[in-house]
């Protein structure tokens, strides 16, 4: 599989767990956490745009920044869930 593929499905991975996490009966979230999710995964929208459109050159970095903003993104939700399980 291609790193670009692979990358991307990835990226779908960590955006399905957030849509997850939100579909919880516990979404007694902060909106500072979801403006940062939000900013996050837009962020991502417009780096995958990039890479699809050729207007990055440099593929593999982009990729790369892509997935750690994704991270961030679901990082600030599951913080979120697991201060109210406890």
């Amino acid at each position: 599989m291609r790193y670009e593929t692979e990358q991307a499905l990835y990226i779908k991975s960590l955006a399905m767990d957030v849509i997850e996490e939100l579909m919880k009966d516990h979404s007694n979230y902060d909106p500072k956490d979801l403006k940062q999710v939000t900013e996050m995964f837009a962020r991502c929208m417009c780096d995958l745009v990039n890479v699809y459109t050729n207007i990055s050159e440099h593929h593999e970095m982009t990729l790369r920044g892509t997935v750690i903003k994704a991270k961030i993104g679901y990082n600030a939700l599951k913080k979120k869930s697991t201060m109210i399980k406890k």
